[in-house]
Parts: structure tokens; sequence; C-alpha cells
């Protein structure tokens, strides 16, 4: 029976707390750690897309020189000019996309906003403290504003954030088995579904470059037989 349940995840998945005080902390606690992996998403997404961006460049500039070079290539004319153009263009939108996705800024301010909300639980750490040893009643309010008010400063995170923040968070929740397997894979995908567009096209200069060289035939026969 215990089996069944770890399998199935049948337990109550977000573990159960009475107290106020400790409630809000927990939840500043899951939020501190979704911010701090957006930021560090965007933060990736940023170097992969300044990346993508450095290859495409490098190929606009090997493709025109080896083609001048005299030596032999298994494209045509029409082709080269057209693999010129559409790496020209690549390199354009992805200068475009990295300059107004902003990714370096909303990272850093997603990663201040995870450093205040750990400043405000250091604070709520030690109220709950105190109040324990004198019997005062914490002013929760006060805590409840200042944790909006850090909240809001930035954008908010993603779904993606969110379930990584619940599979590293295991005090907080109790998620086993099938389940805690499906949304590791769920928070993958999502997570890595942006990278899928630019690699494939890094992966399709490689290859046109490979084919240019003479080391590979992957597009040889495609390009001849559209040029026909």
């Amino acid at each position: 029976m215990k089996f069944f349940r770890w399998l199935f995840s049948l337990q109550s998945e977000e573990k159960y707390v009475d107290d106020p005080a400790k409630k809000l902390l927990n939840s500043m606690r899951l939020t501190a750690k979704c911010r701090f992996n957006a930021s560090v998403r965007l933060q990736r997404l940023a170097r992969y897309s300044f990346l993508t961006t450095t290859i495409f460049s490098l190929g606009l500039i090997f493709i025109p020189l080896y083609h001048k070079s005299g030596l032999e290539i298994p494209y045509t004319d029409q082709v080269i000019n057209m693999l010129q153009i559409f790496l020209a263009v690549a390199v354009l939108v992805y200068s475009v996309v990295n300059a107004t996705a902003k990714y370096d800024a909303r990272a850093s301010a997603l990663d201040n906003c995870g450093v205040k909300i750990k400043e405000l639980i250091r604070k709520l750490r030690h109220e709950i403290a105190e109040s324990s040893q004198s019997g005062v009643s914490i002013d929760l309010e006060k805590f409840h504003h200042e944790y909006h008010i850090v909240s809001s400063e930035p954008e908010n995170h993603n779904r993606v954030d969110f379930i990584l923040a619940t599979l590293e968070s295991r005090q907080d929740f109790d998620i086993t088995g099938i389940k805690r397997l499906f949304l590791h894979f769920k928070s993958r995908l999502i997570y890595f579904l942006p990278y899928l567009i630019p690699t494939s096209m890094m992966v399709f200069e490689f290859f046109v470059i490979t084919d240019m060289l003479g080391v590979t035939q992957v597009f040889t026969e495609v390009f001849a037989n559209a040029a026909q």
C-alpha cells in the first residue's frame, strides 16, 4: 500500500503547516527559489543567444571567403548567395532579439528580487525566534506588505521555474513516483524548448560548411536537386 501511494503520489503533496508565520516563510522561500531559477534561465538564454549570433556571424564570414578561394564547392553560386542572405538575416534577427529581450537586465532584476526576499526571510526567522521566547505576536501584516512590494518589483517567474522549485523543495513538497518523473520530464521539455530552433539552425550551418569542405554530403543532393 505504501509503495502504491509513493508510486502514484497519493499523499498530500504540499506539507501542511498551521502556523501563519511559517506559512508565509515557506511561501517566501519558494518564491525566492522561483526568482533565482528564472534568473539563471534568462542568463543561460542570453549566453546561448550570443553564441548563436556568433556562430552565424562566423559562418557568414567563412562561406564567401571559401567561395572566393577557388577551391571546389559542391554548391552552385545561387545556393551560396542564398545561404549568405539567410545567415545575414539570421544574424540581424538574433541581434534584435538580444537587444529587445534584455535577458541580462531581466535576470539581474530577478536575482536582486530573490536576494531581497532572502533578507526578508532572515528577518522573519529572527522574529519567529524572538516571538517563541517572549510570547509577543509577530506583525505579519508588515511582512506581507514588504513581501508584496519586493516580489512585485521585477517580472514574474514562469511556470517552469515554479515546477523546478517545487521539485527542489522536498521539505515543503512531497511529490513522488510517476508524477515526480513526469514533472521532471515536463520541466526539462519546457526549459529547453527555446533552444530548439537556434540549435537546429546552427546544426544546419555546421553541415552546410562540412559539405563545402567535402567532409559530409548532407545537403549536397538536396540543393543540387532544388537547383535543377
